[in-house]
């Protein structure tokens, strides 16, 4: 049941028992409310099957996407508040329907990992909203170290209407692209914070799939 959705094997179990129960033993009537609940907690923690895509190229690397989502904005060469150290910027609007779980966007190890708690921000906020002082925002910071000694920020910002991203890796494990590595509960907003010497190669406005969709191409340094 693990590789259909993420709740575990035994709740998914459970509810289809109960499912199966309710249509012996009650109406009509109950047994299609029962079975909306049912199809709408298994539909909401549904697991995505992601084809795997190499990661490296041979003259530097890939990052494809973390998530299925929507790119709302990008910008080149920002600074973040932590470390005033020229990024490119892409943010990425993950919808409570389109959220089948995180994967990783590229080999590599995690080597930070932090939540914070704070006000929390729905995904279809201004721009500005997002830029605050990034200690009054809920939100859940998590550092990529590629086979290449590349680093990258994924941010996770919790969005008002949904919950805490659900992360199984730790600091210091290692991880292929493309592999499952978690999952955002009804979605949020991911800003990706990509080193200056990268090609970025999205666009505003365009659709993204996990494990397929180049976010950018990591130059040389």
């Amino acid at each position: 049941m693990r590789k259909f959705f993420f709740l575990s094997s035994e709740i998914s179990y459970a509810l289809i028992f109960a499912l199966i129960l309710s249509f012996w033993k009650l109406d009509i009537l109950s047994f299609i409310v029962i079975g909306v609940a049912i199809f709408f907690i298994l539909w909401a923690f549904r697991r995505s099957f992601i084809p795997y895509r190499d990661t490296l190229k041979n003259d530097g690397e890939i990052f494809l996407s973390p998530t299925h989502g929507e790119v709302k904005s990008v910008r080149m060469n920002v600074t973040t508040l932590e470390d005033r150290l020229p990024h490119h910027e892409v943010r990425l609007s993950i919808s409570s329907i389109a959220e089948k779980g995180l994967y990783m966007p590229t080999t590599g190890e995690v080597s930070y990992l932090r939540a914070n708690k704070g006000v929390k921000i729905p995904r279809d906020s201004d721009g500005l909203a997002f830029y605050r002082p990034i200690d009054e925002v809920s939100h859940t910071d998590l550092t990529l170290t590629s086979k290449n000694q590349v680093k990258t920020l994924l941010r996770f910002i919790d969005c008002k209407y949904g919950k805490r991203p659900t992360i199984w890796l730790k600091s210091g494990d290692r991880g292929r692209g493309a592999a499952c590595f978690g999952y955002y509960p009804f979605g949020g907003t991911l800003i990706i914070y990509l080193p200056i010497h990268s090609d970025i190669l999205v666009f505003e406005g365009e659709k993204v799939v996990p494990g397929q969709t180049v976010i950018a191409a990591f130059k040389d340094s």
